[in-house]
């Protein structure tokens, strides 16, 4: 049987090394930003969030239409029983902006469809996450290097827990990006 959490981190590192050569091209935008994000699962105690700590966010820009965004992740989990570290991954996306650039080294803004794909470790819970969506959004430029980015996350979670029971739930997220082009 495959498991699924070593596939998972296989595909995380495809992606990054398939996507390297592309990120390292001269003269295409390139944002660095934050991802403030808060996590509340159905299933915490009432009171309870995950809280990322380390919202880092790199996009790059790959054709006059496509780029990549790296989100990472670092959640605090706020318990009842004491607060330490709960999610540890990553989250890529491919945002497609329904307007082309003029050229590579500008920044991106405008309506985009994202496809995403998240990786997590929930060292409470004792599980991996892997989540599959789709994310409509809006990127505003506020300035020549500032931005600002709304997205909605829909999709599904697949759960797989280290007693080796699995199963699928939802997937809903609201992402608030803060930017700046390089």
């Amino acid at each position: 049987m495959i498991d699924f959490r070593t596939e998972s981190c296989g595909l995380v590192l495809l992606l990054l090394l398939v996507t390297l050569p592309l990120m390292a091209q001269k003269k295409s935008a390139m944002m660095l930003g934050l991802n403030p994000a808060v996590t509340v699962e159905p299933f915490y105690e009432k009171g309870e969030l995950d809280l990322n700590i380390l919202p880092v966010v790199i996009q790059k820009t790959l054709t006059r239409r496509v780029d990549l965004r790296l989100i990472s992740v670092l959640n605090l989990g706020i318990r009842k029983t004491g607060n330490q570290i709960s999610h540890v991954g990553l989250e890529a996306t491919l945002p497609v902006y329904l307007k082309a650039k003029e050229s590579l080294a500008e920044p991106s803004k405008g309506l985009y469809l994202a496809p995403g794909y998240a990786f997590t470790r929930n060292r409470l819970g004792r599980h991996s996450n892997s989540s599959l969506f789709l994310e409509p959004g809006y990127h505003l430029s506020v300035s020549p290097k500032m931005s600002l980015t709304f997205g909605l996350q829909f999709g599904r979670t697949y759960f797989a827990y280290d007693d080796d029971a699995t199963r699928w739930d939802g997937h809903f997220g609201f992402k608030l990006i803060i930017g700046y082009w390089l």
